[in-house]
């Protein structure tokens, strides 16, 4: 048996739809890696900004004791009753 033209046309026109369809998938799932990708890169300068900075906020944080201490334990003295007088309440 042979078929209609239209049948076979239609068999080839859903054949071209499916590997249309699988290379769009295919360039999506690529397009989505890459995006997590850059994601995962720009979180990871930021984490090293942030710990970068954190470092040399306590570097100096340490040379700022080192160069008053009675200073800085004074402080740190009154910082603790502060806080314990609001956390009493």
């Amino acid at each position: 048996m042979s078929q209609s033209p239209e049948t076979e046309a239609l068999k080839k026109d859903m054949d071209q739809l499916r590997r249309d369809l699988g290379a769009l998938t295919e360039a999506f799932k690529r397009n989505s890696q890459q995006r997590a990708q850059a994601g995962v890169e720009h979180a990871r300068d930021q984490f090293d900004q942030v710990r970068r900075q954190a470092e040399g906020q306590a570097e100096q944080v340490g040379s700022h004791i080192k160069e008053r201490p009675f200073t800085s334990v004074l402080s740190a003295f009154g910082v603790g009753l502060l806080i314990g007088k609001l956390i009493s309440r």
